[in-house]
């Protein structure tokens, strides 16, 4: 985080206080931490502001064969500025290089420069971050990535219509980006990011934003040449930079990729390209799946799946079979998403006593081995974690307390309350998992009125601010973005998380929040940390806009002949370039 000159030494403090936890460079584990242990972790991130290509071999790696990726959810899209689901990033980073990136490197996650040389050089005031591009990296099609790209597609991320579920940070921080609206629909002169070269790219913020060369790293800083967008269908087919290109897309259903014969090792130090592609399948089974899976016949032996691990697997993983499974630290606090705009906040608690978190946990498949329960919207692993119980006590475990929750609801003049939500109907699994739910809240006294859509369509719905529902809108899970809560509830809670038309916990807009936000914000990044913990609790006491329930942990299931599966405790996801296959 090249917080660059003076600042670098205090960069690097900030991210190494955070307790490391080694990723294994095998799938043998190398801690408690990457095994059935029931620990979270803790996740770290060092800096490597010097790293130049090509990424480091991996022992005994051997190059060819497909692996194969079904999982159960489908992702909306594929267009890099609408990018923010862990999925679709892995997948991305497969495809597109960004500024930064982060790379494994003796067991650590690092960040490291991608497209750019560094990562990033800031001025004395910490308003101006300058980036530069290394030279001769083309797109698949041989032409060249240049500044201009990679400032067009900044600005993309700013279009609501092109990029609805983008992250908000450059709302928040880039300069008169508030109100900007886009390279379509916005201020031809806006300068919030500008290319003075077609080498170098200039980010003006409105304040400081020490963490903006993690934020770097994401899809919405990979180049897009503007005279080639084709704005909705760009999803079909995004140029790629990296080591694997689209081949065939049926959105909903299937995703290949193959070699992109363009892409430079010498210049990329976070990217191996051991596998001749990748076959991602959406909306399938994962309980089906990861058995098939793990008895490996056929294609099953070179397919990975990394939804949580189905309860009915444990025995297999613990035992037989635990060389097939990787388990590690991941990022995402699962909550139970509450619009304060339509449900009031002595409902809201009402629904927190009465939820049968169990029940739906057992309706799921999901085992200890995915998730630990919790009540707070920050993962033990951040810096300032406080450990505090929210609604009489409740701990994210049991099936809740129906008659107390019916009590609350006459007590606040509210029963028979209806919740409103959406579900997928698409699998045996979601209708299971919303019965489970649906009964336990209507044994507390709700009405319950229960949607159900497909998969890909409940994603899309679930994140619109204007949904005809009350609950259960995204996000269902919050993934930290980097390991510090600045990265948790700027792009969640405050007015800016709203401003691209999606939602956000509680769907809230509040002066008061966002004046807290602002002022912990300004701290120095070391400083940071207890304030968010305060923050934490303050939030959940006085607003409630969702109900913590549990921190998740990585999960995969891989075939017999899949090779050196390594989590990544940043992203929650494996390290996708450096799986190879047993020929």
């Amino acid at each position: 985080m090249r917080w660059a000159r003076v600042l670098i030494a205090g960069a690097a403090g900030f991210l190494v206080f955070v307790a490391g936890c080694e990723a294994p460079v095998s799938n043998e584990p190398s801690s408690p931490d990457q095994t059935g242990s029931g620990t979270v972790g803790q996740t770290a991130s060092n800096l490597m502001p010097d790293a130049e290509g090509r990424a480091p071999e991996v022992p005994g790696a051997k190059p060819g064969g497909t692996l194969s990726v079904p999982y159960a959810s489908t992702p909306a899209n594929f267009d890099p500025s609408d990018q923010y689901d862990a999925d679709t990033l892995a997948i991305l980073g497969i495809t597109h290089r960004t500024l930064t990136s982060y790379a494994f490197r003796e067991g650590r996650s690092v960040l490291v420069p991608d497209l750019a040389t560094d990562l990033g050089v800031v001025s004395d005031d910490g308003l101006t971050w300058t980036f530069t591009l290394k030279e001769g990296i083309t797109y698949e099609d041989g032409s060249p990535v240049t500044a201009q790209d990679v400032v067009f597609a900044i600005k993309r991320s700013f279009d609501k219509d092109l990029a609805a579920n983008a992250p908000t940070y450059q709302r928040d921080f880039f300069k008169d980006g508030a109100d900007y609206l886009g390279p379509y629909q916005g201020d031809k002169d806006w300068k919030g990011a500008e290319a003075t070269d077609d080498q170098t790219v200039v980010i003006h913020l409105r304040k400081r934003f020490e963490s903006l060369p993690f934020f770097a790293a994401y899809p919405q800083f990979s180049p897009i040449p503007e005279e080639k967008d084709t704005k909705q269908d760009y999803t079909l087919h995004p140029l790629a930079t990296g080591p694997y290109k689209f081949d065939k897309y049926t959105p909903g259903s299937e995703l290949t990729l193959v070699r992109n014969d363009q892409w430079d090792p010498d210049s990329d130090p976070a990217r191996n390209n051991y596998l001749d592609g990748y076959d991602f399948r959406f909306g399938v089974s994962d309980g089906k799946v990861q058995a098939a899976i793990l008895a490996s016949d056929g294609v099953d032996a070179t397919s990975l799946n990394w939804s949580p691990l189905d309860s009915s697997l444990a025995r297999q993983v613990e035992g037989p079979k635990k060389d097939q499974f990787v388990e590690g630290p991941s990022t995402c606090v699962f909550t139970v998403n509450l619009d304060t705009r339509k449900i009031p906040m002595p409902v809201g608690k009402a629904v927190a006593v009465a939820y049968p978190f169990d029940s739906i946990r057992k309706a799921a498949g999901e085992s200890t081995h995915s998730y630990t329960p919790g009540t707070t919207f920050i993962p033990p692993q951040i810096p300032g974690w406080v450990d505090y119980k929210g609604v009489d006590g409740f701990d994210g475990t049991g099936n809740g307390d129906p008659a107390k929750a019916k009590e609350m609801l006459k007590e606040a003049g509210e029963e028979q309350f209806e919740l409103s939500y959406y579900y997928n109907k698409d699998s045996p699994g979601g209708r299971k998992v919303n019965e489970a739910r649906k009964q336990g809240l209507e044994k507390a006294g709700f009405t319950v009125a229960d949607k159900g859509v497909s998969a890909r369509e409940r994603r899309a719905l679930a994140g619109k601010l204007d949904a005809p529902i009350n609950m259960l809108q995204d996000p269902v899970r919050w993934c930290f973005d980097w390991p510090s809560a600045d990265s948790i509830f700027p792009p969640t809670v405050a007015s800016v998380a709203l401003s691209q038309g999606g939602t956000g916990w509680g769907n809230i807009s509040d002066p008061t929040i966002d004046s807290r936000i602002a002022r912990i914000q300004a701290l120095p990044i070391g400083e940071q940390g207890p304030e968010w913990g305060t923050f934490d609790r303050w939030l959940f006491e006085t607003y409630l806009p969702a109900i913590p329930y549990q921190y998740s942990k990585a999960n995969y299931v891989f075939g017999t002949k899949v090779r050196n599966v390594i989590n990544d405790p940043n992203r929650g996801m494996p390290v996708m370039t450096q799986i190879w296959i047993e020929q």
